[in-house]
């Protein structure tokens, strides 16, 4: 399942198309004025029948974007659009006002486009540039979105992977709206009733089976940690390890006691200040929700805020 919203599922688009000999195009968002959904370095791509990946809009001009974008591909040329203020689209309006500015990129590298697909599924950011010549990798990532009016220099990130421990509905739910959302999400649980209910919801599965003998740790810079147990004899291990790795987020259900008993049971086992601070607690954007799908909903709104300050 994908929402096609991520710069991963938007080459890989590209270049299943391309394998399969099928002309593509690439859209990018170059610069926003006013109001506006999406933000430069938006991507879409088209192929030469009017399918696409991604989207650069509300719906309000991507339409337009699919046939300017496939006249692109038959003339073999780069183009550039603008929509709203100082458009020649005088029949397509931005609600939003302002104007919303994009380049066409016909027919990319293949083997750039599998490149760039490929870094994002092996979990590495990387920086690409795009002009009316085309698309490359450049040497090293941007720290953030910039055009000069010939180039486009963005940097592109993985999706955003959930790792939950825990059992019960609380992780059920968390893993349902994760997928919704088309996060990357690993579960972990020893409990066998929550690994049949989380893998009905499409969600990935890893069995735990005694605190002293965790799984190895496979969490990156681009991963965040919710546990969900109600158990120290599980959370105080799962924590140790989590706090060892890379993870950008990592957070605890539970009250304000509870969080603080939790704290106090890290600095007994021997884990810094320092690192006590970095565990999130009680977690959510919403305080004291008792039911479990606005605490998913809560958790994940407040690990995706986090996120996003990655991708800046």
């Amino acid at each position: 399942m994908t929402s096609f919203t991520h710069p991963e599922d938007v080459f890989s688009f590209l270049s299943t198309a391309q394998d399969s000999a099928t002309k593509v195009a690439l859209v990018v968002v170059t610069e926003t004025v006013g109001g506006g959904l999406r933000a430069p370095g938006a991507l879409m791509a088209v192929d030469e029948n009017g399918a696409f990946a991604g989207y650069v809009s509300n719906g309000c001009v991507d339409a337009d974007v699919v046939l300017n974008a496939q006249q692109a591909i038959k003339e073999g040329a780069a183009r550039y659009l603008t929509y709203g203020a100082g458009s020649p689209f005088l029949d397509i309006r931005l609600p939003c006002g302002g104007s919303l500015n994009m380049i066409v990129v016909p027919s990319p590298d293949p083997e750039v486009v599998k490149s760039i697909g490929t870094t994002l599924e092996g979990r590495k950011a990387l920086g690409i540039m795009v002009s009316n010549r085309g698309l490359s990798i450049l040497p090293d990532a941007p720290d953030e979105t910039s055009w000069d009016g010939n180039e486009l220099h963005l940097r592109l990130v993985p999706k955003l992977r959930l790792r939950l421990a825990g059992r019960g509905e609380e992780l059920v739910a968390l893993g349902r709206l994760a997928i919704a959302a088309d996060f990357d999400v690993l579960a972990q649980t020893p409990d066998q009733a929550t690994v049949l209910r989380a893998q009905n919801a499409g969600v990935t599965c890893q069995t735990l089976t005694t605190s002293q003998a965790l799984p190895p740790l496979e969490d990156d810079e681009w991963t965040a940690f919710v546990l969900v147990f109600h158990d120290q004899d599980w959370e105080i291990p799962l924590i140790r390890q989590t706090l060892a790795g890379p993870a950008f987020w990592l957070g605890a259900v539970g009250s304000h006691r509870t969080h603080q008993v939790r704290c106090e049971a890290l600095r007994d086992a021997g884990v810094s200040k320092a690192d006590v601070r970095r565990l999130q607690g009680p977690i959510g954007l919403i305080p004291r929700t008792r039911d479990a799908s606005m605490l998913a909903v809560s958790t994940l709104a407040e690990i995706a805020a986090a996120y996003k300050d990655l991708e800046a």
